[in-house]
């Protein structure tokens, strides 16, 4: 048989032919940009976790024993596949000073978690036991605010300022997660902390007042509450 025996495609068959082509290219490109969306979608495996500092903390004295109460923020921003969990946390503070003695440097640890209610019969806020310390999780649907209670139960405090540290620790290898800090005490405030008598609301130390705005620290404000 001769080539010019065989039949010829109509027009019609070989335009349904290149539609058909064009159709299946087009339907699978588009499995490809919905199997790479799908992958840029799913939450990666392990948490973004993220430390946000108070606008304040609160300060007590009593009996030798110095505590802070502070109350951090430990969120996620991110969907993870894992969850994470923060074992412990932790206060340091430090005298701006190369002089600085081992008893000025105090090592805080973690007393208690409380809560702040207010007290009819003091007219103002106060805080109450809520937890022992343990470890909790954090998820991007529920960031947690623990109001810690720290305590030192050795500080001889001086004047001026004091560099410190907030570090969350992870029960997994993950970097430990640190957060820096200042506080800033004149010896008016010191003699007010060391003259506090037992049930005397702690006093509150702020990093937005103006005495806050050319170093950031935190700053005697008044009597918390």
């Amino acid at each position: 048989m001769r080539d010019s025996d065989l039949p010829v495609p109509s027009r019609r068959r070989r335009r349904i032919r290149a539609a058909h082509t064009w159709v299946t290219t087009l339907a699978a490109l588009a499995a490809v940009a919905i199997s790479v969306f799908s992958l840029t979608k799913l939450p990666s495996e392990e948490p973004r976790t993220e430390v946000g500092l108070p606008k304040s903390l609160q300060m007590a004295w009593e009996g030798g024993v110095t505590s802070v109460f502070l109350q951090p923020t430990v969120s996620t921003r991110f969907d993870a596949q894992n969850v994470e969990m923060v074992s412990d946390v932790q206060l340091r503070l430090r005298p701006d000073s190369p002089f600085s003695s081992q008893a000025m440097t105090p090592r805080f640890s973690w007393l208690r978690t409380v809560k702040w209610t207010y007290r009819e019969d003091k007219e103002a806020l106060w805080y109450e036991f809520l937890a022992q310390p343990a470890p909790f999780t954090v998820t991007q649907e529920q960031p947690h605010q623990p109001y810690i209670q720290f305590f030192a139960p050795v500080w001889t405090f001086v004047p001026g300022r004091y560099n410190g540290t907030l570090t969350v620790e992870r029960a997994s290898d993950r970097k430990t997660l640190v957060r820096s800090l200042c506080v800033v005490l004149n010896q008016g405030e010191i003699g007010l902390l060391q003259t506090m008598v037992r049930g005397q609301q702690p006093y509150e130390f702020r990093s937005d007042v103006a005495a806050a705005d050319a170093d950031g620290c935190y700053h005697f404000s008044g009597v918390a509450g």
